[in-house]
């Protein structure tokens, strides 16, 4: 299994962990706020820091201001920084 599938089965089981409301398997368009997994402002910053945690990396807050943020932008930063 690649390093970014694995990333993202981390990613997707944290984010079901924080009551995302509806997450399919080939979520990585979905924008983790409004129109999207419908995370607030304060569950997307949780999963940045829960993120961080788990991969040992920190993990940007800036990753919010880039509109929106997706479950597949957040996973790819991570396959990036992690590797």
């Amino acid at each position: 299994m690649s390093s970014r599938l694995v990333i993202g089965h981390a990613v997707r089981a944290l984010l079901c962990a924080r009551g995302a409301a509806y997450l399919p398997q080939a979520a990585d368009e979905m924008p983790l706020g409004s129109g999207g997994l419908g995370l607030d402002s304060i569950a997307m910053a949780e999963v940045l820091i829960e993120c961080g945690r788990r991969f040992g990396v920190p993990v940007p807050a800036e990753l919010l201001a880039e509109e929106p943020l997706t479950v597949g932008r957040l996973v790819d930063h991570l396959h990036r920084v992690v590797g």
